[in-house]
C-alpha cells in the first residue's frame, strides 16, 4: 500500500497513451500538410508555424522586459553615484571628519526596513523594486534567444528553414486510407521506421531507404529518390528519420514513463 504512494515508480506505457506515428506532435491529431524538422519531429505545417510564431511574439516580449529591466537598474546605479558623489562633497564643504563612515539614505531607508517588526502588514511591507526583481529572474533563468521545438525532453532550435514538406502516399482501403511505402507498398504502422528525402519530401519504411539510397551511396555511387530520382548527395545531410514514440510492446520504443521521490521512512 505505502509502495504505490511513497518512492519512485515507473509504468509501462501502453498503445493508447503514446502518439500515433503519423500524429502531430502539437495538436496530436493526424498531421494535415505534414512536415517535420531536422530531428525528425512531425507536425501539421500550421500547427508548427503557428507555434513559431507565438514563440517569436514571447521572446521579443521578453527581450523589451529585460531591456527595460536593464535600463531601470543602469539609471538607478548612475543616480547613487551622483548622490554618493553630492554627499561626499556636502561632506568635504562642512568640514566633516565622519564624510567617509556616514550612511546614506539609501542604507538607512533599507535598514529601517528589515528591521520592520510588522513587515507582513501591507501597509508596512518593505518596498520591492519589480523592474530589479524581473532582470533577477532573468538572470537566473535565462530564456532562450531562438523558438524552441518542444517535443523532446531536450528541447533544440527550430526555424521555419528547417522543416521538410513530407509527401506521403495514400491508398484507400474499404473506408479507412492507409499510409504505405511507395517502393515495396507495405503498410506504414507505428512499428514502422519512416525515412524522408529533404529534397522532395518522399517518405520510404527504414528497408527500402536502406537497400536503394544508403548502400549505393555507401559505395561510392549516386545516390536518387527511389520515386521521382531526386538527387541524394548523401544520406546523414539529405535523409530524415521521423521520431516515433514506440508500439506499446517491451521492444518498440519508448513505453515507460517514471516518478522519483523520497521512501516511506517510518
Amino acid at each position: 500500500m505505502l509502495r504505490d504512494q511513497w518512492g519512485s515508480r515507473r509504468k509501462r506505457l501502453g498503445a493508447e497513451n503514446l502518439r500515433s506515428f503519423d500524429a502531430c506532435c502539437l495538436c496530436l491529431q493526424r498531421a494535415q500538410r505534414p512536415v517535420c524538422d531536422s530531428h525528425g519531429h512531425l507536425f501539421c505545417k500550421e500547427c508548427v508555424l503557428s507555434d513559431l510564431i507565438t514563440q517569436k511574439s514571447n521572446l521579443a516580449k521578453a527581450d523589451k522586459q529585460r531591456a527595460h529591466a536593464e535600463k531601470v537598474r543602469a539609471e538607478q546605479a548612475k543616480e547613487a553615484e551622483r548622490d554618493a558623489a553630492a554627499a561626499k562633497i556636502a561632506d568635504f564643504e562642512k568640514g566633516s571628519k565622519r564624510a567617509h563612515t556616514e550612511e546614506d539614505e539609501a542604507s538607512k531607508k533599507r535598514r529601517r526596513d528589515g528591521a520592520n517588526p510588522a513587515f507582513w502588514l501591507p501597509a508596512l511591507a518593505p518596498g520591492v523594486d519589480m523592474d530589479e526583481e524581473q532582470l533577477r529572474q532573468f538572470e537566473a533563468n535565462t530564456p532562450p534567444r531562438t523558438p524552441l521545438c518542444l517535443a523532446t525532453d531536450k528541447p533544440h532550435p527550430l526555424t521555419s528553414k528547417q522543416l521538410v514538406d513530407i509527401v506521403l502516399s495514400v491508398r484507400k482501403v474499404g473506408v479507412e486510407e492507409q499510409l504505405f511505402c511507395p517502393s515495396c507498398k507495405k503498410q506504414f504502422t507505428a512499428s514502422s521506421h519512416i525515412h524522408v528525402i529533404r529534397g522532395c519530401g518522399h517518405a520510404f519504411c527504414a528497408p527500402c531507404a536502406t537497400t536503394l539510397v544508403k548502400q549505393p551511396l555507401d559505395k561510392g555511387e549516386a545516390g536518387s529518390c527511389p520515386e521521382c530520382s531526386t538527387d541524394i548527395p548523401s544520406w546523414a545531410r539529405h535523409v530524415v528519420a521521423i521520431a516515433r514514440e514506440g508500439t506499446g510492446y517491451a521492444g518498440g520504443g519508448v513505453s515507460e514513463t517514471a516518478t522519483k521521490g523520497v521512501a516511506f521512512q517510518g
